[in-house]
């Protein structure tokens, strides 16, 4: 793959998104339109009962909704998430391993992150698809790093935990509470720097890029969407008349970084560029 400082970022850019994986990637907002489009008394089976749960509700109740200003903010934070982690993916060679996450998250994850709900014994309902967005999110995180390898030799793709923990940091600020949050806060702010100070020190690669228009705006605005939606992820804001479920979102968070992150450092993931995740 060219570097970002041998071609234009309109280029780069046309190459990285396919029709086909945006088609892909636009069956889950496509679920939950339909979802919300049956009647109450349809949607309502379909949500996860903690006191009585099963496999098929542990999948469905992450595309339904109960009001078109849920639906409305969890499709937009997916579109936002999903499409940067996509895009800086694409961008920074990153499709496979872009792919097989994205696989994982909407196989996988559904039934994982419901049934780590029931580790809170408690009488109530699941549901919404912001659980999966902040997988997404996680994933984004991921990405962004790699993006920024891709625009600096001395940025490396195993550096991404200083981006996770100052991410952690945003979080303790916005959902938990205030003797928590310092607590939280502090540690993951010591561990994002220890991280950076170790970066420092290691080995680098390559001078940065000299890049041309684009490129720095596109990490920018994925950095934005980041830390951005955790505060809408995490806000106390309720959905639907029930409770934001802050538990299942930094879950999702955290696998969303770290299923992927662990990938690449062990190895699993053999990736390098190609022209799209559903590439032959």
């Amino acid at each position: 793959m060219a570097r970002p400082g041998d071609r234009s970022f309109t280029a780069a850019l046309r190459d990285a998104v396919r029709l086909r994986d945006g088609l892909a990637l636009s069956v889950v907002p496509a679920l939950a339109l339909a979802t919300f489009a049956l009647p109450i008394e349809r949607r309502e089976p379909l949500a996860f009962v903690y006191r009585d749960p099963s496999l098929l509700t542990a999948y469905t109740a992450h595309v339904v909704h109960f009001e078109a200003s849920h639906l409305a903010a969890n499709l937009l934070g997916y579109v936002l998430v999903a499409g940067f982690a996509y895009v800086l993916a694409g961008l920074a060679g990153h499709q496979r391993l872009f792919g097989i996450s994205a696989a994982t998250f909407l196989i996988a994850f559904p039934p994982v992150l419901s049934g780590l709900n029931l580790a809170v014994p408690r009488d109530a309902v699941g549901f919404g698809l912001s659980g999966v967005n902040m997988a997404f999110s996680g994933l984004l995180a991921l990405m962004l790093v790699a993006y920024g390898a891709r625009l600096d030799g001395r940025i490396r793709i195993r550096d991404a935990p200083a981006l996770f923990f100052a991410a952690i940091v945003t979080i303790s600020i916005v959902a938990l509470p205030d003797g928590t949050a310092r607590g939280v806060g502090v540690a993951s702010a010591v561990l994002a720097a220890l991280y950076v100070i170790a970066a420092h020190r290691s080995p680098r690669g390559g001078p940065p890029v000299n890049v041309q228009a684009g490129w720095l705006d596109a990490g920018v605005l994925g950095a934005v969407a980041l830390l951005g939606y955790q505060y809408v992820g995490f806000s106390t804001v309720t959905a639907d008349g029930g409770v934001v479920n802050v538990y299942v979102h930094l879950l999702g968070f955290c696998l969303g970084f770290i299923v992927p992150y662990s990938a690449v450092v062990a190895g699993v993931v053999d990736d390098g560029a190609d022209r799209g995740f559903l590439s032959d």
